[in-house]
This record gives C-alpha cells, structure tokens and sequence, in this order.
C-alpha cells in the first residue's frame, strides 16, 4: 500500500483491542499500515475465575494486552496511565483518577507526548454509546474526537456493533436492543471482515484468558459460528476531522458499508 497509514487504535480496557478491532488491526496491517494501540487503563477493575498468582489484575490484563497485539502486529502499545473506571454507578466511577473523570485536554496531552514523532492519520474510538454504554467507552468516544485534532488527524472512525442487525438475529438473544447500545445501521459508514481477519481476531483474543467466560470455547465450531455471525464483522463510523480530508489512503482497510453482504464472514 502506498503512503500507508498511521492507525492510532484508543481502547478502554485490555481485550477490546481483540473484541472490538481485532480484524481490524489485522486487516491495516496485512495493507501495510503502521498501527499503535493505546489504552486508557489497564483495566483495574474487572474479575477473573483464575488464579493471577503474583499478579494484580491490572498487571495480568496488561500482559496479556502485550501478547494480543504481538500476534496482530501491532506497532506500538501504550498505556495512558488512568485507572479503570468499572461499571457505571459503582465506587470506582467516584475514583478522581479513574478514566471517566479525566480532563481530555490531559488526555490529549499524554498522547501528545508519547507521539510526539508520530503522524497520526486517524484515530480509532468508539460510538457515542461507548458501544454498550461502559463509563471507560464513553469516554474513550470523547476522547478520540478530542483529540484527533490536536494529533491533527484528519480522521476518526467509531467503532461499534451494526444494532439492528444484532437485533434481527433469532438466536442471539439480544431481543429488542435498547437505544443507548452501539448504533442503527443507517449511521454506519464502514466495515471490516474477512476469513483471514477474522482468524487473527480469534487467536489474540486467545490470550486474554483472564477475561474469557468459562463456558467459551474458541475451539468449539459452535461457539466460533456464533461469534462470526455476531462479531465476525467491525462496524465504524467515520467523520472527517477537516471537511476536505482524502479517504484515499483508507480504502484498502475500510469498505463503504453499502457493500456489506448482509451476513457475517466464511469460517
């Protein structure tokens, strides 16, 4: 790919590199693309069923952060250093520190900082329901448009989950989705999926074993065919930070979402 671009992959929480833009990152690197993955936290706050030994949760989750995006070829991982905010309404969304009080001016500023010899062509966030509504993805939605300007990117692609699609499928149990959960399909703009792509997503999400339900099996033909069919492909919407931004550079990754198929990826 010519001129390739920079990605500047912002998450919330170890694992939703995988879960959220794993086929993604994949895909940009498969075209060439330089790809830097920062998170927010180290997600301090979730739970696990395993035994972390010596590890603090935010130190496990961070590891196995590394390890993901080793296998996705990620060029660059950060962390910004705030702590993990948890659900919303719990003792942890009063935390100062926690993710979902920072001032974006900060958060610009650190990522300011550690890219200072970056170009950053587009920075990845999520929609402005933080997908599923979490204090941390809201404000990673905040933060990616806050900040895409002062990285001067011309772009940012939300990440989220097409709703109505997920609300059409009979056995996910989804039932009627709220409209406060990831975004209408007449709002998507982009996708990514693909067999390769989706094979990278399923093998780093393999390492973030702490986070993994116990009732998932990822070498289960089953449990692969419905996530395919949920997750197999990655919704986005872009905005152009500058009106007259080119999309040029873009099109080897992103496809315009009247091209979708309707149905989720081969595997």
């Amino acid at each position: 790919m010519t001129d390739a671009p920079t990605l500047l992959f912002l998450h919330a929480h170890p694992d939703d590199e995988s879960i959220l833009t794993g086929a993604s990152i994949a895909r940009a690197k498969a075209v060439g693309a330089r790809v830097i993955v920062a998170f927010a936290t180290r997600g301090d706050a979730g739970e696990t069923n395993q035994d972390l030994g010596g590890d603090t949760m935010g130190e496990r989750r961070e590891a196995e952060a590394r390890a993901a995006c080793t296998k996705l070829g990620v060029d660059r991982v950060l962390f910004l250093g705030f702590e993990d905010s948890g659900m919303a309404d719990t003792e942890t969304t009063k935390n100062p520190a926690a993710f979902c009080n920072a001032d974006l001016d900060e958060v610009g500023a650190r990522l300011s900082i550690a890219l200072v010899n970056e170009t950053v062509d587009a920075v990845i966030g999520y929609d402005r329901n933080g997908t599923y509504g979490h204090p941390d993805h809201i404000q990673v939605h905040r933060a990616a448009h806050h900040v895409a300007p002062m990285l001067h990117a011309p772009w940012v692609f939300d990440a989220t989950y097409n709703r109505d699609y997920l609300q059409s499928l009979e056995e996910s149990g989804y039932g009627e989705i709220d409209e406060n959960f990831a975004s209408p399909a007449g709002e998507l703009t982009h996708f990514i999926e693909g067999t390769d792509v989706f094979a990278a997503k399923l093998d780093a999400l393999t390492e973030h074993r702490s986070q993994a339900p116990e009732d998932m099996d990822l070498d289960a033909p089953e449990t692969i065919s419905g996530f395919a069919q949920q997750f197999g492909t990655e919704w986005y919407i872009a905005t152009a930070v500058i009106p007259e931004a080119d999309f040029g550079r873009f099109g080897a990754i992103f496809t315009p979402a009247d091209e979708w198929s309707g149905a989720p990826p081969a595997v």
